[in-house]
């Protein structure tokens, strides 16, 4: 089993718009660097893949009540303010990017556990959309059943999106995930849960982060989202002694083009939401 494996588990399978979109190559781990690297199979446009991650980028953004909304107003005259008053999705391309490449990691990590892990979508609470959120990339919990009752891991992320990628990024975000680095959101993660499972709230509640990472089930997860020469430029340059780290490099050939084209989706869904 490679470390990687032990870190977040496998790489989906082919029935999973990961699996058929992405090869995955574990490179052997050192002291200092835990590499998944992630490279597209085909490098013609996939209209389901670009479906599937345009219906991610709206769950991730709209809540349940909000996307009820708008599919009760769509045949309304005035839809199009409608829409435009309540839009989570951004514009600037900066936010784009980057809020597309944190869930590209959020989605990855549970398709590799093959579980919904408990976390919240902080992008549905940003009351500018076009501007990035600040705290934690990604935070994501997995509750589970152990010998001495209810036990927890914690997955903490930092990803970066980059049209080409460089030595400086790869610091970034090793920089962000550095042994000493603790979770902010986990508080701000249990307070929203408890305004929908007090009862799930309360078990999260009892737990000591600091404990988490003693025990070593904080796991960092770091994500470079860019083009082909991503997976030679983390190799060359990742320099990193958190035993929990994995960097998860993904490098095709047109990453903007893809942002673009799932965001013009997306806002397609949304224009007809009676679909979603």
């Amino acid at each position: 089993m490679t470390k990687q494996i032990e870190l977040i588990g496998n790489h989906p399978k082919e029935d999973h718009p990961f699996g058929s979109w992405l090869d995955a190559n574990d490179i052997p781990a050192t002291a200092t660097k835990c590499h998944r690297e992630l490279t597209e199979k085909n490098e013609e446009e996939n209209e389901d893949l670009i479906l599937w991650m345009a219906n991610t980028l709206v769950k991730h953004h709209y809540s349940t009540f909000r996307l009820e909304q708008l599919k009760k107003k769509y045949k309304e005259l005035g839809f199009e303010k409608y829409a435009e008053q309540y839009r989570k999705l951004p514009i600037v391309d900066k936010v784009k990017k980057g809020n597309a490449t944190e869930i590209l990691l959020t989605e990855y990590i549970q398709s590799t556990l093959n579980r919904e892990l408990i976390k919240v979508f902080k992008l549905k609470y940003n009351p500018n959309v076009d501007q990035a959120i600040k705290g934690d990339d990604t935070l994501m919990v997995d509750l589970f059943e152990s010998e001495g009752g209810n036990d927890l891991k914690i997955y903490l992320g930092e990803s970066k999106f980059r049209k080409k990628p460089s030595r400086q990024v790869v610091n970034d975000v090793s920089a962000s995930l550095e042994k000493e680095k603790m979770p902010l959101s986990y508080s701000f993660l249990v307070e929203e849960i408890a305004k929908s499972d007090v009862e799930l709230a309360l078990k999260l509640d009892d737990f000591i982060v600091q404990d988490i990472k003693d025990k070593g089930q904080l796991i960092y997860t770091g994500l470079l989202f860019s083009n082909k020469d991503t997976s030679r430029f983390v190799e060359s340059n990742l320099n990193n002694d958190n035993p929990e780290l994995i960097f998860i490099s993904i490098g095709i050939k047109n990453p903007e083009n893809f942002i673009n084209l799932v965001f013009e989706k997306a806002n397609q869904l949304i224009a007809n939401p009676s679909a979603l």
